[in-house]
C-alpha cells in the first residue's frame, strides 16, 4: 500500500508538470491531437500505479515521449498550414452573413436542432439575429450577432449600423493564409500595400486580421520571440 501511495504521488507530480508544459488550453478546450494525447497519458500513467511489478520509469518515459511528440507536432503545424488542416481541421461557417449553410451543416454532421440548441445556450433565441455562426476546430460554436441585434439593440435605438462582419486571420506568425485572403475578396497586392502602410513585411507580423469592412488589426513580432 505504501508503494502504491508513493507511486501515485510521483506520477501525479509528473503529469502536472507535463500538462503545464503543454499549455493552458490543454486544461480547457482541446484540439483533436491534444485529446488523443490526454487519453494516452491517462492510460500510460495508470499502469505503474496499479501494477507494482512495472517500474515507475516505464510510465514516466512514455509520458515524456508523448508530450514531446505533442509539442513538436504543435510547433510543426503552426509552420505548415496544410498539416494543421489535415490533423486538426479548420473552422466551418454554419451561418454565413445571416444565411444558414445547409451543405456545411450536413458536411460536419450538425442538425439544425443542434445548432438551435447551441444558439440558445449562448442566449440567442432567433437564428435570424445571427450574422456568423462558426464551428471552431475544437467543436465549439462561436456566434456573432448582427449589428442591430446586439445588446443594447441599435435597431431599438433607431441607429443604422454597418456590418463589420467577422475578423479573419490573414497572417499567423509570418505565414500568409491565402484562403482567408481570398474569402475576403483580397489578393497579395492588397496585402502588400497594407503592410507597407505599417512599414512591415509578412515575416515581421505575428498576427494580422481583417474583417468584412476591411478593418485590419496587426500585432508585430517582438525581438527574442514570436510575439
Amino acid at each position: 500500500m505504501t508503494v502504491i501511495f508513493f507511486r501515485t504521488i510521483i506520477v501525479y507530480v509528473i503529469l502536472l508538470l507535463v500538462l503545464r508544459l503543454m499549455g493552458k488550453r490543454q486544461i480547457g478546450e482541446l484540439q483533436p491531437s491534444e485529446l488523443v494525447t490526454t487519453l494516452m497519458l491517462s492510460q500510460i500513467a495508470s499502469q505503474p500505479i496499479v501494477m507494482q511489478n512495472i517500474p515507475v520509469t516505464y510510465g514516466i518515459v512514455p509520458v515524456c515521449v508523448v508530450v514531446c511528440l505533442e509539442v513538436i507536432a504543435s510547433f510543426v503545424m503552426t509552420r505548415v498550414p496544410f498539416l494543421k488542416r489535415l490533423f486538426v481541421g479548420k473552422p466551418s461557417i454554419l451561418i454565413d452573413r445571416g444565411k444558414v449553410d445547409v451543405k456545411e451543416l450536413m458536411r460536419v454532421r450538425v442538425t439544425f436542432e443542434e445548432l438551435m440548441s447551441e444558439l440558445r445556450s449562448q442566449g440567442v433565441g432567433d437564428p435570424s439575429d445571427v450574422y456568423y455562426a462558426v464551428m471552431e476546430e475544437n467543436g465549439s460554436i462561436s456566434v456573432l450577432l448582427k449589428s442591430d441585434s446586439n445588446t443594447p439593440s441599435k435597431k431599438d435605438m433607431n441607429i443604422k449600423a454597418a456590418e463589420r462582419g467577422m475578423a479573419r486571420l490573414i497572417i499567423s506568425d509570418g505565414v500568409v493564409n491565402t484562403e482567408n485572403l481570398r474569402k475576403l475578396g483580397k489578393d497579395g497586392f492588397w496585402l502588400k500595400k497594407q503592410l507597407e502602410k505599417s512599414g512591415l513585411s509578412a515575416d515581421k507580423v505575428f498576427m494580422m486580421t481583417c474583417n468584412d469592412a476591411s478593418e485590419i488589426y496587426i500585432v508585430k513580432k517582438q525581438k527574442g520571440g514570436s510575439q
